[in-house]
């Protein structure tokens, strides 16, 4: 049971990035963003939601079609979080050379934060590939529903199911 609420998850944010990526590629301007649940995805973002439609559509037909590098995005949480994570861990390595002075440590420091952001995106979009994000839809249905009322709602809910096989 839970690996299947797992593999909806990832499939969900493997979506929620394609259509993320075909949203900038369209113009829409940020904020854009999204969040991805067992049952679909939010997304965030000032554009009606018949557009939007068009969108998840077109982003679902490009990863049916095998452009799985849709499903990896630069800005992704999971780049963040690792960022956080190897300069937190670099600047705690620093932090236990005791014998340097701050001051000779202070260079370290920088070069682990450097360090940790250069190595986020390539370490996160690697993990994207392997943990976080599924781009096989196995047959993969959506329904969308504006969740923030007006003409160019800002919140969106993107509903997905895989059809039973009965």
């Amino acid at each position: 049971m839970l690996n299947d609420v797992v593999r909806r998850i990832r499939r969900n944010h493997a979506l929620e990035h394609a259509t993320v990526t075909l949203m900038l590629e369209r113009g829409v301007s940020p904020p854009i963003g999204g969040y991805s649940t067992p049952g679909g995805f939010f997304i965030v973002g000032c554009l009606p939601t018949d557009e939007l439609a068009q969108i998840v559509s077109e982003a679902l037909d490009r990863l049916n079609a095998g452009q799985r590098d849709l499903a990896v995005s630069p800005h992704c949480g999971t780049n963040m979080a690792t960022g956080a994570l190897i300069t937190g861990l670099l600047t705690r390595v620093v932090a236990l050379r005791g014998r340097m002075s701050r001051r000779k440590r202070l260079p370290l420091v920088i070069a682990a934060v450097v360090a940790g952001g250069l190595l986020s995106k390539p370490i996160g979009s690697a993990i994207q590939r392997r943990y976080t994000t599924l781009a096989d839809m196995d047959g993969l249905e959506v329904g969308i529903r504006k969740a923030w009322p007006g003409e160019r709602p800002r919140l969106h809910r993107v509903s997905t199911r895989i059809p039973s096989a009965n």
